[in-house]
């Protein structure tokens, strides 16, 4: 059986989704717990390859398996050996051909700067700091300029994976809320 999982997470402590050489990632932990519960070699695969510190609301990730628990099940059964900061949200059992990947798909990403004179110790872990005023409104203005295909080549990595460097971006806004400006990007993929 094929079983799709939506983890959401705090990647904090975390050297990003993807299974890493020199560190614990969030694929390593959901692997370990599934072999604890399963007895089987479980590899996970996501939806989305997060880097280290990136957080997540519902990544998805597929995994095959002979167990006869019923899939709807492994979420309560795995969230029992997780660590506090991995929580999986829903467990579904999905068609054998099914890949997070390939299916059409919108990934939001969204990004906080907090904007004031001194750091907040409380908001450290979860905004970038920049001192000097920013101009959401001019910052708006930039975002619109990302709305649409575009080929983001420059923005990836000279050792990216992808087979096209091609995206959509749906929508990119820009908001202020007190100190902390907040950039939501959605779009079909990110390099």
């Amino acid at each position: 059986m094929r079983v799709q999982l939506t983890v959401a997470y705090d990647g904090t402590n975390y050297h990003g989704w993807q299974l890493q050489p020199n560190g614990i990632t969030i694929e390593s932990v959901l692997n370990q717990a599934l072999f604890d519960l399963l007895g089987e070699t479980i590899t996970v695969t996501g939806a989305s390859r997060t880097d280290a510190g990136v957080h997540s609301l519902g990544n998805l990730a597929v995994f095959d398996t002979n167990t006869r628990i019923p899939a709807e099940k492994l979420s309560y059964a795995l969230n029992q050996s997780l660590p506090e900061d991995v929580v999986v949200q829903e467990s579904k059992e999905v068609p054998q051909d099914f890949h997070p990947r390939r299916c059409a798909s919108r990934k939001t990403y969204e990004y906080r700067i907090l904007n004031r004179t001194f750091r907040l110790p409380s908001r450290r872990l979860d905004t970038y700091f920049f001192h000097y005023p920013l101009d959401e409104g001019r910052m708006r203005e930039a975002a619109a300029c990302l709305k649409g295909e575009h080929d983001f080549k420059s923005f990836s990595s000279i050792h990216a994976q992808a087979q096209t460097s091609v995206r959509t971006i749906y929508d990119c806004e820009v908001e202020r809320e007190r100190d902390v400006i907040t950039i939501r990007v959605t779009g079909n993929g990110f390099l």
